[in-house]
């Protein structure tokens, strides 16, 4: 069974659980009813037999926790209760209790689903079927037979199945990719990303990556696996929630001797932990699938309290900031015609076809125009091809010298030359390292959250110079071997206090191991084994994770003492007699975790907006 079996068996699996526990609350809530119509209805005998019933129904609940899980939970104090409020004959508030109580459980059994539904948009989007032309025809093949290289059909409506290079001009929703509302019109030899939903004509798409590989799966299939992942603070409510309730149980013993059957119920209906437990985990569900359906994949909990913590942050360069990728700065004419607009139309074209990252540079900034008739690619040095009846050599130096005996040098200093010759007109063009809008606007308002922004990287010094000035970021460092970053990480620390790591996971992988929060860019694989959250798509989502750790906190402390506030004051109440015991059940358990689960994930909510 292949790994992605494993997790799809393990979350069936979980879904049959929670639609078991569903169905038990389900038949108690019916029996309550039956039993409370009944009593009114004066057939007594009836509803003393259900509310034993139901007793022993939420008995063999907390038994089998008990026995098969080693767990203490609440179906056990629950059990308790019935059986004291049978025994003592208190039938109508008893069948009260247990039918305001399984229908809570009945909504609480859907808490974690609702990260799950977050999630089914984008799931929804992952093809059970993809088009693949071959040799002039249309192939239906699984998306799994999709290689690097393949171009693939896309129709309206459908989602782009593979990341890849676009082949056409179309217009895509990427609300779940980029999170952008409009349609946007994205230019042939562009990046298009799995998971963009093609809303104008059909378009040929030529696959980079598998299925398996490419954004939408990954972003799903990390999501679901790390949902469960818990933070500290959800960590210590779980070890303490067994020992909360040997504590309650014990009150409960002291209070039915002192003060009666009824009274000491109140302890039992109120001091069950499950609303803390609860509402932690439906904060944590929350925040990771949110994140999920914004291509930011978080280890659980622990990441989320991490990242809300957070006071400054060290990015890498190259991978990071400028994604490693180039874009062409200037064209130097070398030989020939000094008007070179149409021939570079022309390169444009023949670079569309070629999957290295300086031909899709080459081909996103000048539009491909004319007929790609013929195409060689030499791996390593450059392509030959044949565009509208005319011969193109596209590539480097010393592939430039092989060809047609020409050493032009480097015209380009700093920057990375491309040759190209054509119809005896020699061009260098030069490209320069890319920092995107998005990007930009990413590094402004992490400034504006008051973080403290380093750059770190192995390059040369006055390109890092450049990039620093470009970012308006006045911290840098240069020329760093990976063991440098661990100072630079340790002296940023000092200065400022916990300290995040933006690399691409691969020169970084230390200095990411080392930070409080280390954050890998696009190789979503990384956080399997050491990040402890991955960008998708750049470190143009980075203020979105800071975002949310900062949300997550506000919103697991507004749900832990909006439900610790309720239990106390149902606690004091009902001890004191000012409230009946149903009210006691309805407020003092469920309704505690009801309104700390709703607490929680309204302060999320809020927080993460702003």
């Amino acid at each position: 069974m292949s790994e992605e079996q494993k997790r799809k068996h393990a979350m069936d699996e979980d879904e049959n659980g929670h639609h078991a526990e569903k169905e038990v609350f389900i038949v108690t809530g019916l029996l309550s009813i039956a039993g409370i119509l009944l009593w009114f209805l004066g057939v007594s005998e009836v509803s003393i037999a259900a509310i034993w019933v139901v007793t022993l129904i939420i008995s063999i609940a907390a038994v089998r926790e008990l026995v098969l899980e080693k767990r203490l939970t609440v179906e056990l104090l629950m059990a308790i209760v019935g059986f004291i409020l049978a025994y003592h004959s208190i039938v109508l508030e008893g069948l009260i209790i247990m039918l305001l109580y399984s229908f809570a459980e009945s909504l609480e059994a859907q808490v974690e689903k609702l990260a799950l539904r977050r999630l089914d948009e984008a799931r929804k989007l992952i093809p059970k079927r993809v088009r693949v032309i071959r040799n002039g025809a249309i192939e239906e093949v699984d998306p799994s037979q999709v290689k690097p290289g393949d171009v693939v059909l896309v129709r309206k409506g459908e989602a782009v199945p593979v990341d890849g290079v676009l082949l056409d001009t179309g217009v895509f929703d990427l609300r779940l990719i980029t999170g952008e509302s409009e349609p946007v019109t994205v230019e042939s030899g562009r990046a298009i990303e799995s998971g963009a939903i093609n809303v104008g004509q059909p378009v040929k798409v030529k696959a980079l990556k598998t299925s398996s590989e490419s954004t939408i799966q990954r972003i799903v299939s990390n999501a679901l696996e790390l949902l469960r992942e818990k933070g500290a603070t959800q960590r210590l409510i779980d070890r303490l929630a067994p020992y909360m309730i040997v504590i309650v149980i014990g009150a409960f013993t002291a209070a039915y001797v002192i003060l009666g059957p009824e009274k000491s119920v109140v302890l039992l209906l109120a001091g069950c932990p499950s609303a803390f437990i609860i509402a932690s985990s439906a904060a944590t569900s929350y925040s990771i699938a949110t994140l999920a359906t914004r291509g930011i994949v978080a280890r659980g909990g622990r990441s989320l309290e991490s990242a809300g913590k957070i006071r400054a942050v060290v990015l890498d360069k190259t991978g990071t900031i400028t994604m490693g990728t180039l874009k062409p700065s200037r064209v130097v004419v070398l030989r020939g015609v000094a008007s070179r607009d149409g021939l570079l139309n022309l390169v444009a074209a023949a670079a569309s076809t070629s999957l290295h990252p300086l031909s899709i540079a080459i081909a996103r900034h000048w539009k491909p125009m004319g007929s790609v008739e013929r195409v060689e690619e030499v791996p390593g040095k450059g392509l030959r091809a044949v565009v509208s009846g005319r011969t193109l050599l596209l590539g480097s130096e010393k592939f430039l010298e092989e060809e047609v005996g020409l050493r032009p040098g480097n015209p380009c200093g700093d920057e990375v030359p491309v040759f190209a010759h054509i119809d005896g007109t020699t061009m260098a063009i030069c490209m320069s390292e890319e920092v995107s809008e998005k990007t930009k606007a990413a590094i402004g308002e992490m400034k504006r959250m008051g973080l403290k922004l380093v750059l770190a990287s192995g390059d040369r010094r006055n390109k890092v110079e450049k990039i620093a000035r470009e970012l308006g970021i006045e911290e840098y460092y240069a020329e760093l071997k990976p063991e440098d970053k661990l100072e630079v990480i340790r002296r940023v620390r000092e200065k400022y206090g916990p300290v995040s790591m933006i690399g691409d996971g691969v020169n970084d992988l230390e200095a990411l191991a080392a930070s409080d929060l280390g954050v890998a860019v696009g190789n979503i694989d990384a956080v399997r084994s050491l990040a402890d959250a991955v960008l998708v798509n750049g470190v143009a989502d980075a203020p979105r994770l800071y975002r949310m750790g900062r949300a997550y906190l506000r919103g697991l402390k507004s749900g832990l003492f909006a439900a610790a506030a309720v239990k106390l004051a149902v606690i004091a109440l009902g001890v004191g007699g000012s409230i009946p015991l149903w009210l006691v059940a309805l407020l003092g358990d469920d309704g505690s975790t009801l309104i700390g689960t709703a607490a929680a994930i309204m302060a999320i909510t809020l927080n993460y907006r702003r």
